[in-house]
């Protein structure tokens, strides 16, 4: 494990994030997809002024929050219940993207491939500046089970596995790296007593779902205090929130997130 000081300072500092999620290859898993990529940018620079208005204390980032492991009901070829978005794709993404001054997060709904093929399959993007993961345990899913039909789950031990891989590339790359986590059910993640703190990782707690308002800053707000937590996230739903929350409330919390995703 590497020590902080052999790693660049978070890039959160001073900053926060605020992001377009969905998939590149087309609409169906949010705002990201139902527009090119010019428009994208566009329209998520509308979202973020609000942001920088009320909060000109920080810098406020764009970013682009891309599934490119995605979580399918049917098996395929390689019976791993998922598919993913080639590489040039991506980097078209990715390249647009960070003409803009924006970051990309990188998805992945493993279903029930494992871990280390879905990391490595995105590795190369992950060596980048300013490319990160995220991992989404609603679709890590065991057989018989099936992505979307059950909730999916990961442990402790599986986050601190990702964030060794991220540790790594930290090393190779002398810049920290950032995990971000979904979570909106507390059978998601199993052992959070189990995680550890690997200085040249962000790890960055997204409190996910849709609803109303009560709940989604309830589950923030229990998260915070949960091991593991070190930075928050949070998630807002354009079409299934109710109501959709204002830039306001999301500064409100406790502590502030440090990345606000609209899905």
């Amino acid at each position: 494990m590497l020590s902080a000081d052999q790693c660049s300072p978070s890039p959160f500092a001073g900053r926060r994030a605020i992001a377009y999620y969905g998939t590149c290859l087309g609409p169906g898993l949010g705002i990201l997809g139902r527009y090119g990529l010019n428009d994208t940018l566009a329209l998520l620079n509308e979202q973020i002024q609000p942001y920088r208005e009320l909060d000109p204390s920080v810098e406020t980032v764009p970013v682009l929050h891309m599934v490119v492991t995605i979580a399918d009901a049917f098996p395929g070829e390689d019976g791993n219940y998922n598919h993913r978005v080639d590489h040039a794709t991506i980097q078209t993404w990715i390249d647009g993207g960070r003409a803009a001054g924006a970051w990309s997060i990188l998805d992945i709904q493993p279903a029930i491939s494992d871990l280390d093929t879905e990391i490595s399959a995105v590795e190369p993007l992950l060596m980048q500046s300013g490319v990160y993961l995220a991992v989404d345990p609603e679709f890590m899913v065991d057989l018989p089970g099936v992505p979307g039909t059950q909730l999916g789950h990961i442990t402790g031990p599986e986050i601190n596995y990702i964030q060794a891989r991220l540790d790594a590339i930290a090393g190779a790359t002398g810049e920290r790296q950032v995990l971000v986590i979904h979570q909106f059910n507390d059978r998601m993640v199993r052992g959070k007593e189990c995680i550890v703190d690997f200085p040249c990782v962000d790890l960055v707690w997204d409190a996910d779902g849709f609803g109303g308002p009560g709940a989604k800053m309830d589950d923030y707000l229990q998260y915070r205090f949960e091991p593991g937590f070190e930075l928050g996230a949070f998630k807002i739903f354009y079409r299934y929130d109710t109501p959709v929350m204002t830039v306001e409330q999301v500064l409100g919390l406790e502590p502030r997130p440090v990345l606000v995703i609209y899905q």
